[in-house]
């Protein structure tokens, strides 16, 4: 059996991953696809949504147990209800379950029944992935110091969740770049989604900083450190997916016009290591965020 401290890295790792699916998709369907081409590709995509916003749901309900028996040192603290009882009501990690809880069945409830979301339904998918800044190191810190992490770690999350939702929305976009129907739509899409990743890109780097300075006051330089070692790593990881990024952009996304099926290829190419490198990330917090940073 797997150790509680595994277990919830895992719950973290999956509730991360769907909330990010579910939002990129709200982004994508509210703000960057055109009409017809987000009702062909939410036709296309809308079972896989509707999984996410399950997953993401059953992460959360399972998140205050598994808590509890990483508190309680071992599994049979999950099922303990005067454990499960004080951590819900009396503490702050319960504030947050609840929370994030109720988002998470509201969200499935939404997205299941219209995979292809609005705005009131892309607001209500960021909600879910920001409710993770409520837990976490954010909790080492008090008054308006507390806060500032808070609404820092918050807007780390939409940003990176806006990044790489909307990365994983981009290969059924590519895919229709030569249809005759929905071409131009899908070329206004990629247009959008470039102007926004400049601005996602830029946020996730600022406020990882900020992020940094407020958990550890200076860049993570100690080797010994556990924590500071993976995230060094995360680091590489986002100047990977950065570096990705910039090369799709200005070096294959101009090249749309001269060798089209080359550069879609290669453009298509370059997201999914974006994508397989913002899984890594995803997996890298999971673990570290558990971990003291010092």
């Amino acid at each position: 059996m797997i150790a509680p401290e595994t277990g919830l890295a895992l719950c973290r790792l999956l509730f991360s991953a769907a909330a990010i699916i579910v939002y990129g998709a709200g982004c994508f369907f509210a703000v960057v696809a055109p009409p017809r081409l987000g009702l062909e590709i939410s036709t296309a995509t809308g079972a896989g949504i509707r999984v996410a916003s399950v997953v993401a749901f059953a992460a959360s309900l399972c998140w205050l147990p598994i808590e509890a028996a990483v508190i309680g040192g071992g599994w049979p603290s999950a099922i303990d209800g005067s454990t499960l009882s004080v951590l819900a009501f009396d503490t702050m990690i319960g504030t947050a379950w609840m929370v994030r809880v109720s988002l998470a069945l509201l969200t499935a409830a939404v997205f299941v029944a219209r995979p292809r979301a609005n705005r009131r339904q892309a607001v209500l998918a960021a909600m879910l992935l920001a409710s993770l800044a409520l837990s976490g190191h954010a909790e080492m810190n008090e008054g308006a110091r507390r806060t500032l992490h808070i609404l820092n770690h918050g807007l780390h999350l939409l940003s990176g969740g806006f990044w790489l939702g909307l990365l994983i929305m981009l290969p059924p976009c590519l895919s229709r770049l030569r249809d005759p129907v929905l071409g131009a739509e899908a070329r206004t899409a990629l247009r959008r989604f470039s102007l926004a990743g400049h601005v996602a890109v830029a946020l996730v780097i600022a406020t990882g900083i900020v992020n940094t300075a407020l958990i550890l006051g200076r860049w993570p330089d100690d080797p010994t450190s556990p924590y500071q070692r993976l995230l060094d790593v995360k680091i590489i990881l986002v100047l990977a997916m950065t570096s990705l990024a910039v090369l799709n952009r200005y070096v294959f996304v101009p090249r749309l016009k001269t060798q089209h099926d080359r550069a879609v290829a290669s453009i298509r190419t370059g997201t999914l290591i974006e994508i397989a490198l913002g899984a890594g990330v995803l997996a890298l917090v999971a673990v570290f965020g558990l971990m003291d940073p010092r």
